[in-house]
């Protein structure tokens, strides 16, 4: 099941396993990573915080958007956070210091990304699971869900 932050968060059942996917946008790309590990993950709860109308929120609709995703992150078993080569994603970089110390969070980082060093020097002092495509991640994904 996938849920927006247009949607009701479900209440956190332990026989439904739940991803976030936080990470870089890409809107520009025909298929969609968000849409990729969706199709591979449908069986489980999918909180996927892409609001297409991000930028023309208002500040209490804004509220209401930060406020589920904060709450969807923290009721996800899982988080997969993805940076994309070319993206600045500050909101993930954000993300990425709320959880790199959690056991829940797996992270994609290639070199090309502006703060891979920052990201993956994070990573190694937490010991949080960090690869350079979403490829690797996946396998680590399934095996921790």
């Amino acid at each position: 099941m996938m849920y927006t932050s247009n949607d009701i968060l479900p209440i956190n059942k332990r026989n439904q396993r739940s991803i976030f996917l936080a990470g870089s946008m890409d809107h520009k790309q025909e298929v969609s990573w968000r849409d990729e590990i969706s199709a591979e993950f449908g069986t489980y709860s999918i909180f996927d915080p892409t609001n297409n109308n991000h930028d023309h929120l208002n500040v209490k609709e804004m509220k209401r958007h930060i406020n589920w995703e904060l709450n969807a992150l923290q009721l996800s078993d899982m988080i997969l956070l993805n940076f994309l080569p070319n993206a600045l994603s500050p909101i993930s970089l954000i993300e990425l210091g709320l959880y790199v110390n959690s056991e829940k969070l797996i992270v994609i980082c290639p070199k090309e990304f502006y703060k891979s060093n920052y990201v993956h020097t994070l990573c190694d002092k937490y010991n949080t699971p960090i690869f350079n495509n979403i490829t690797e991640a996946k396998t680590l994904l399934k095996n921790s869900i």
